[in-house]
């Protein structure tokens, strides 16, 4: 049996054929990740689970899992605040970064977080010094060449230096709590699992002849998300890890998993539009069809094919045939897919939409600020709070609770930005489509250029500022609640204008602002 969540993609077709967003852009379906948490919380109910912040650090996200009780791992000062900020407790956080900085140790101390994880002699010395009595795993070296992506030899140590340092580590006066390991990312394998249990197994035992009792067992990550391939069911992986388990260790372990792609992967989708779609020479069997999303815009996990992502038009009942995908910018390894064989419509042509499935890990986050002037992945969000607990943050926070997106843009047309009613339907229509009531609206237009448009709405207020003879205009849209997207209007609003140059930020203010 595969484990599937089918709803997801509906869900975010939905609101994509509702609001119409700019492309690329990424919807996140929050209620998959709620059903994806409960999935794994089901197959390893025993296990004390962290998620893999580097996966999706949505706050979003971040959020809904620490409601739902779960951990974080974390790789840095930066993810500790997040998670903070978000609701987690520093309790549930593990510091799970082997390469930290004194200062930074020194702060997730402060701050209330006391699990951490080192490979090194130097990195469990600063943690004595730095997080005194702080409870340690030690990270043994695996092969992870079996994973989609493997980690090389980045990170871990030899099992019987782990050995040595985690005695080490007790008489440095911190908690050994024992090995942790990582067999890499997307692994499709579940015996992948067996044989580092059983060496962090033999290093426990090690351990134990020292008088050191180690009582844990932290199994990383690598649980898969779904594309091309399905991977095996997670009730594979359970059992597989608990008979490992009982085969390896004497004594009964608290066992720890840094999931991350395996409870956000499915919950993506990534609409792209086919920019051009041409052949090589009059004989060219493949067709090259370029994207405006590419490896630097947020598909960089595509280097060396490594994910093939499933992708779906809305011409896939018509023929097919084979296609190079290739990605926008003036980069030429900026290639996704020209070994791995796909096929897409012979129908399909420039302006065309190709959703990308299963992208909600390691895409936005992976997405560079500007390259070659594109800007980082637009990302949405569906679904999240059931309605009652919607309500207890409501009455919690109050009705001010909501998202601030200021933007500047220049290079502007002049006569658009001097044209009072152009300005006064954009804004309306852009606030439309991203769910807005508008109640009122008014403008002023001076002398001798510039128009101020004003709209008051039922989540709270909206404006422009132009300012024609500096091909400039500022605009402000502040929505409560859940309901209005203001970022999604005011991207709306930058494809009508066609600014040359855009900064847009967003102040999360009330309850997002804790």
């Amino acid at each position: 049996m595969i484990d599937a969540l089918p709803q997801a993609p509906e869900r975010i077709r939905a609101f994509l054929d509702d609001r119409r967003p700019p492309t690329p852009c990424l919807v996140i379906d929050l209620d998959t990740v709620r059903e994806s948490h409960t999935r794994l919380r089901e197959a390893l109910p025993e296990a004390r689970m962290y998620y893999a912040v580097k996966a999706n650090p949505a706050p979003e996200i971040i959020r809904l899992l620490a409601a739902a009780g779960c951990g974080f791992d974390v790789a840095g000062r930066e993810e500790i605040e997040l998670c903070l900020a978000q609701g987690a407790r520093p309790e549930l956080i593990s510091y799970g970064n082997p390469i930290k900085k004194a200062r930074d140790i020194a702060y997730a101390h402060r701050v209330g977080v006391r699990r951490f994880t080192f490979d090194s002699e130097a990195d469990l010395e600063t943690i004595a010094t730095f997080a005194p009595g702080v409870s340690v795993w030690c990270r043994i070296l695996v092969d992870s060449r079996g994973s989609q992506t493997p980690f090389g030899h980045k990170f871990g140590c030899a099992p019987d230096m782990a050995a040595r340092l985690l005695v080490r580590a007790a008489a440095l006066g911190l908690d050994p709590e024992g090995v942790a390991f990582h067999v890499g990312s997307q692994h499709m394998d579940p015996s992948a699992w067996e044989p580092w249990i059983a060496a962090a197994g033999r290093v426990t035992r090690t351990v134990a002849a020292q008088g050191i009792t180690l009582r844990g067992l932290n199994i990383g990550g690598g649980f898969p998300g779904r594309y091309l391939i399905d991977p095996p069911p997670l009730a594979d992986y359970a059992d597989t890890i608990r008979a490992a388990i009982a085969t390896y260790f004497d004594h009964p372990v608290e066992l720890a998993i840094e999931p991350g792609r395996v409870l956000v992967a499915e919950a993506g989708m990534i609409r792209s539009e086919v920019v051009l779609v041409s052949r090589k020479s009059d004989m060219d069997q493949k067709r090259w069809v370029y994207l405006d999303i590419g490896r630097y815009g947020g598909m960089a996990e595509t280097e060396n094919e490594a994910i093939a992502y499933r992708l779906q038009t809305a011409q896939d009942h018509e023929p097919t045939g084979p296609v190079i995908i290739a990605g926008p910018s003036c980069d030429g390894d900026d290639v996704l897919y020209q070994r791995t064989p796909y096929e897409l419509p012979l129908s399909l042509r420039a302006g065309d939409y190709v959703d990308i499935m299963s992208t909600g890990a390691y895409t936005q986050s992976y997405s560079s600020v500007a390259f070659n002037g594109f800007p980082p992945l637009r990302t949405y969000f569906v679904g999240g709070a059931p309605l009652s607990a919607a309500m207890d943050d409501a009455s919690e926070v109050g009705e001010f609770a909501g998202r601030h997106v200021l933007a500047e843009f220049e290079g502007v047309s002049a006569e658009l930005l001097d044209d009072a009613q152009f300005l006064c339907e954009s804004l309306e229509r852009a606030l439309d489509k991203a769910g807005a009531t508008v109640c009122d609206m008014s403008f002023k237009q001076f002398e001798p250029q510039g128009v101020t448009v004003l709209a008051l709405l039922s989540e709270s207020h909206a404006s422009i500022h132009s300012y024609p003879e500096r091909g400039a205009v500022f605009i402000d849209v502040f929505t409560c609640g859940r309901v209005a997207d203001p970022e999604l209007a005011v991207n709306l609003l930058r494809d009508m204008l066609d600014p040359g140059v855009s900064r847009i930020s967003v102040v999360h203010r009330g309850q997002e602002n804790r």
